[in-house]
């Protein structure tokens, strides 16, 4: 057989095409700048919610609140115990005055109130022995805990240890009284209350919280059924009461004035009375809507489960999802295309995004309002980054007399 030529040697190795090249070296540049990626996408996660996107999630949900104008006339009523009323009822001694206290719970419930929900530390001993007559309406009491956590995390239920209700007497009637815990959760960032619980983890088991307990006494079992009762965040859906008009509101003082005329002229009648202090500053919280007695969030809460409006928040990998958006693809387009076709492009993407979004979160396509702005104002931010840089430089190059940049 004849020996072959170096060159014909040669030829017949086929030589790589120039896809397959283009890919190689694709695949390595990709394997060289896989570490920067990580590194980013860890400091995207680390970063994330303190940056842009915890503070447009905050902004559009307060302002959607501020916007809601809310029923006149709802299903809950307050009586407050104010200041004056703590100084002349009860003396201006705490714990409340035992006697005095039920009482006043026995004057509301001549009102004929459906359900009256006490937001009032009992653990006094002084519970124990006094009298409590029978009365109408469901009671739901407040159960104290012995030091308020800062997030109520399920983590902690070590750390959340209940107090005894009405000094720990064993004699109610459970069919016509339930207790429930009052926790509110603070946002770690600005310490605004926007989230409850309708179970709260404790040291002694999972219990309801106070509106969840109401709430379900409130609507019966039945209605109640389908609902979980999880330890899931839920959001406050607050509607602003400025003028203090839309939700009956009476000082306890009013309310002993006003009996003699119940149950004919009782304004409770079928309602959920909340019986609270405003008294002193302890129990105060800031919200969307402002700054708010523990009683008046309370009563957002309940009025937010009687709605039907109970939002979970977006979970931390939907968040993460939208950061990576915000910290990756957007900037990619803006330095891909020219100005207005990054914006067009961006816009187009971030409304597939907030659909996707809403599905996840809420299970339909329906609440994209909520995600929707938050999104578009990703997407202004971003331009008006890539404004700055641009323009900037493009400015200075003018000024010394330089050819202006393109994009």
């Amino acid at each position: 057989m004849p020996n072959e030529s170096p060159d014909s040697a040669n030829r017949a190795l086929p030589e790589p095409t120039t896809t397959r090249v283009q890919v190689r070296n694709f695949l390595r540049r990709l394997a060289r700048a896989l570490p920067l990626v990580l590194f980013l996408v860890v400091l995207v996660w680390i970063f994330g919610h303190v940056g842009i996107l915890h503070k447009l999630e905050t902004i559009v949900s307060d302002a959607e609140m501020l916007w809601n104008p809310g029923p006149n006339d709802g299903e809950v009523a307050l009586v407050t115990i104010t200041n004056e009323d703590y100084e002349s009822l009860f003396g201006g001694r705490s714990p409340l005055q035992a006697e005095t206290l039920i009482g006043l719970i026995e004057t509301i419930a001549k009102g004929g109130p459906k359900v009256i929900c006490v937001d009032v530390d009992t653990s006094s001993r002084a519970f124990q022995s006094v009298s409590i007559p029978p009365l109408g309406p469901y009671v739901v009491w407040e159960r104290e805990i012995q030091e308020v956590p800062e997030n109520a995390d399920p983590s902690n239920a070590s750390k959340i240890e209940p107090l005894d209700v009405l000094g720990g007497r064993v004699d109610l009637d459970p069919s016509r009284n339930s207790v429930g815990l009052a926790i509110l959760i603070e946002d770690s960032e600005d310490k605004v209350t926007r989230r409850y619980r309708r179970v709260i983890r404790t040291s002694v088991g999972d219990l309801p919280s106070l509106p969840w307990a109401v709430v379900k006494v409130f609507w019966g079992k039945e209605k109640v059924a389908s609902l979980p009762e999880s330890t899931n965040d839920l959001l406050i859906h607050f509607v602003p009461d400025k003028r203090h008009s839309r939700r009956i509101n009476l000082p306890a003082s009013r309310v002993l004035q006003l009996a003699s005329q119940w149950p004919e002229a009782s304004p409770f009648r079928g309602k959920i009375v909340m019986l609270g202090g405003s008294y002193g500053d302890q129990d105060r919280h800031d919200t969307p809507v402002g700054r708010l007695t523990g009683e008046e969030v309370l009563a957002n809460v309940v009025e937010t489960e009687l709605s039907g409006r109970t939002f979970k928040p977006p979970s931390e990998v939907l968040l993460f999802a939208l950061d990576l958006f915000e910290a990756f693809v957007l900037i990619l387009i803006f330095h891909k295309f020219r100005f207005y076709k990054a914006l067009l492009v961006s816009i187009f993407l971030g409304l597939a995004l907030a659909l996707m979004c809403s599905w996840f979160t809420f299970g339909d396509w329906t609440d994209i309002a909520y995600f929707l702005p938050i999104i578009l104002g990703l997407i202004l931010f971003e331009a008006y980054e890539h404004f700055r840089r641009t323009a900037v430089p493009r400015l200075y190059n003018e000024m010394r007399g330089k050819p202006p940049m393109t994009e």
